[in-house]
């Protein structure tokens, strides 16, 4: 099975109104407390100082940008879709730090408007699965990163009960609907490391977000199907037992896992 994303068919996807927005809610659905441990992997990792300047590279409904500026960063927020920034923007409004956030449309791949030529900590969470080009914006990412400066991330490990079971269903999808584009891949931890070197990254650390979370797409739970009713209460009940794990092997096969890198000098 091809992992390849279409260059074109999946940016065009994410950038289209009503299709992102209809299904993507970690901050409000069932399985928010999974989401929910990825800001607390950086409140505890990093040492957050309010001068910090801070990139949220695709912000979707800017639950990372509202976070940071929250904390008092100066932060941006990016995305390719105008319809997500529209809807962070109301969520920073809400909050009342919409003045503390610039919001601008632009790809990973293209950061060249973020209006600022360096941040001392680059955010690209829920992004590396969706990327046709991670060469390219991780590149652009590294450009914009200050000497010392963090650079954190997430992908979905290929060897995870997540991953693996979401590659049987793309596997299956393939064959029957072709002609449908995939938006989603996953990565072996050998290959995420070869890309971060490649980019000029090395990594600080790797930390797994439920290993035993079979499903952490939050639109997939919206049903009352008594199997997937236990699987969130497994994936409940870890969390809240190990809202990450840190170990040299649960802390990478997460259904998500978060990495921490540092740019090379």
């Amino acid at each position: 099975m091809s992992d390849e994303l279409d260059p074109e068919a999946v940016p065009d996807y994410f950038s289209q109104s009503g299709t992102v927005e209809r299904w993507w809610s970690p901050d409000t659905g069932p399985l928010a407390f999974h989401y929910d441990a990825e800001l607390k992997v950086i409140d505890d990792q990093i040492a957050i100082e309010q001068d910090f300047q801070v990139l949220d590279v695709g912000t979707g409904r800017g639950r990372f940008a509202i976070h940071m500026a929250g904390l008092g960063c100066r932060t941006v927020a990016s995305d390719i879709s105008s319809e997500m920034l529209d809807v962070a923007r109301k969520a920073a409004r809400d909050q009342g730090l919409l003045e503390k956030i610039y919001f601008c449309e632009s790809s990973a791949e293209d950061l060249s408007n973020t209006g600022r030529d360096h941040f001392d900590l680059v955010l690209c969470m829920e992004l590396f699965d969706h990327l046709p080009d991670l060469g390219s914006a991780l590149s652009a990412m590294r450009r914009l990163l200050a000497p010392g400066g963090y650079f954190v991330f997430t992908y979905v490990p290929t060897g995870s009960l997540y991953g693996c079971l979401g590659n049987i269903y793309r596997w299956v999808r393939r064959r029957l609907r072709p002609a449908n584009p995939m938006i989603s891949r996953t990565y072996s931890r050998g290959e995420i490391e070869r890309r971060l070197a490649e980019n000029g990254f090395i990594a600080d650390g790797y930390f797994g977000l439920g290993v035993l979370c079979i499903n952490a797409q939050t639109r997939l739970f919206q049903t009352q199907n008594p199997l997937f009713r236990a699987a969130l209460w497994v994936a409940r009940a870890e969390s809240k037992r190990w809202p990450y794990h840190s170990g040299p092997l649960l802390g990478r096969i997460g259904a998500h896992v978060v990495g921490i890198a540092r740019a090379v000098d």
